[in-house]
């Protein structure tokens, strides 16, 4: 009975939401230059939330929060899907370092952005994204909730750096 009452105390505190697109997305960013081609989205390596362990950032919910930060931005024309993008933006998920206890969550995220030309399959640009996210003890008091924001805000911060790099790519 201890033990169960312990793993359900822990489940309370540990457990974690799936970090949610909506709040990954970027309303405000810099770019340097805006592209009328149309682009399609794709995230590899990203993990679906197990409700019972660690919030975890998912490749739907990773590229939905890309595709609406492009659009808020006006990076590119238009999202499109299969053939009717002109490029084609890769993003591997390739590193979320996250803690499992703590009083402030510092999350480390690295991806690799890759926008590939549709038609000729030429790589245009690539790039290494790596960046961190400090969820303070404040802004939520569960702790697996603290982690779910700390995901969200690695994920929004990558985002941004990764869109703000490649509007200033030329093609």
């Amino acid at each position: 009975m201890k033990k169960l009452s312990l793993l359900l105390l822990m489940m309370m505190f540990i457990g974690g939401c799936a970090a949610q697109s909506h709040n990954m997305v970027c309303d405000k960013i810099e770019t340097s230059k805006k592209h009328p081609y149309s682009i399609e989205v794709a995230v590899d390596g990203g993990r679906e939330t197990n409700p019972l362990w660690t919030s975890q950032i998912s490749n739907s919910e990773f590229t939905q929060a890309i595709e609406t930060s492009i659009l808020n931005s006006d990076i590119f024309k238009s999202i499109a899907k299969g053939d009717n993008a002109d490029y084609y933006l890769n993003v591997d998920i390739v590193k979320i370092s996250q803690p499992i206890i703590g009083l402030d969550f510092d999350i480390a995220m690295e991806t690799k952005w890759a926008l590939i030309q549709k038609t000729t399959k030429t790589i245009v640009w690539s790039d290494k994204i790596a960046t961190t996210y400090k969820a303070k003890l404040g802004t939520a008091f569960l702790a697996g909730e603290r982690l779910q924001k700390a995901n969200e805000g690695s994920a929004r911060e990558n985002i941004k750096e990764g869109l703000s790099r490649l509007s200033q790519v030329d093609f």
